[in-house]
């Protein structure tokens, strides 16, 4: 008998794309699902479109609460799930009609833990074009982790996996933090055995005004730092694992170097940034299996860093 999976999508202000995302939820060619839709105190009529397709569609549950952010709502949806799996769908991104089939069958045919598919990277006037693959790695936690963390084949994201439910009981993500999905996913791998990832095409990810990598710099971009450094402090002495960390943290504090305006109230975090790129970024630059893009941008950034902005953003857009 087919298990019964849940899908958790966090809903705040998103009445324009909110449909698309459902209905492409309702129409999996998997059926046996229960979507989870939190409302977190949407202010726009959202929160209506949620009543409406519980009515529609039986498997539909409901979740309204005081706003309290995209991990707040996420956490709220997880406790009231009943499956034996569990997968996340950002309420702007439409999957495909065989997103939850895919993945739910990669679990069981490789008596794996965790699953991972591609995904599609969209702008509103987007023509989206799923498709399927035959190309999977099999991986074990601390593969799979490396692989995370270098940020090669996958993303460190929550949507476009699915996992035994089990694995967020103890696991929460944190609650007023930028860069949620970063804090925890580490810790969700090490709960794996196996994990398998598919090459497939089946989530499309839209890049919106308003999201993370739109929104104006802050000090709460400083969050993936925090963040950052825990990973690598977590992995200090593990010697399968440390370079990878390394990588991250460094690459965190490029992408802040990059971002942060010269601005007076950001000196001692600038200051941070750079004495973590001049003690660790030599070693990720002679790192063989940290990504290209990462080892040009220390490049430029210990040869040209005047110019690094502009020689950085085109190797961004080359990548």
């Amino acid at each position: 008998m087919n298990e019964l999976i849940s899908v958790v999508i966090p809903v705040y202000n998103v009445e324009t794309y909110l449909d698309a995302c459902v209905r492409s939820v309702m129409k999996q060619t998997y059926s046996n699902i229960e979507i989870i839709l939190v409302d977190d105190g949407a202010t726009d009529n959202s929160g209506e479109m949620c009543d409406f397709y519980a009515k529609e569609d039986s498997r539909v549950k409901v979740i309204h609460k005081d706003n309290g952010g995209l991990s707040d709502a996420r956490n709220c949806g997880i406790e009231v799930t009943k499956g034996e799996f569990i997968t996340f769908v950002d309420s702007d991104d439409i999957v495909s009609c065989k997103y939850i089939e895919t993945l739910y069958s990669l679990i069981k045919n490789n008596n794996a833990d965790i699953s991972i598919c591609n995904c599609v990277h969209c702008f509103d006037d987007t023509d989206i074009q799923f498709s399927m693959s035959t190309y999977l790695e099999v991986l074990d936690s601390d593969s799979a982790i490396n692989n995370l963390l270098y940020q090669k084949k996958f993303l460190v994201s929550a949507w476009s996996k699915m996992y035994r439910r089990r694995f967020f009981e103890d696991v929460i993500f944190p609650v007023g933090m930028l860069y949620e999905d970063s804090a925890i996913m580490y810790k969700i791998f090490e709960k794996a055995k196996t994990i398998v990832y598919s090459n497939a095409k089946i989530y499309a990810y839209f890049h919106r005004n308003g999201s993370i990598t739109t929104q104006k710099f802050d000090a709460r971009n400083f969050d993936i730092l925090i963040i950052a450094e825990e990973i690598f402090d977590h992995y200090s002495n593990n010697n399968i694992i440390v370079k990878s960390a390394m990588s991250y943290y460094v690459v965190a504090a490029l992408r802040l170097y990059l971002n942060c305006p010269k601005q007076e109230k950001y000196n001692i975090q600038i200051k941070k940034i750079k004495k973590i790129i001049k003690k660790y970024g030599i070693i990720v630059l002679t790192d063989i299996n940290a990504r290209k893009k990462t080892r040009v941008g220390l490049l430029c950034y210990f040869i040209a860093r005047p110019f690094i902005k502009k020689i950085y953003g085109r190797v961004n857009r080359w990548a």
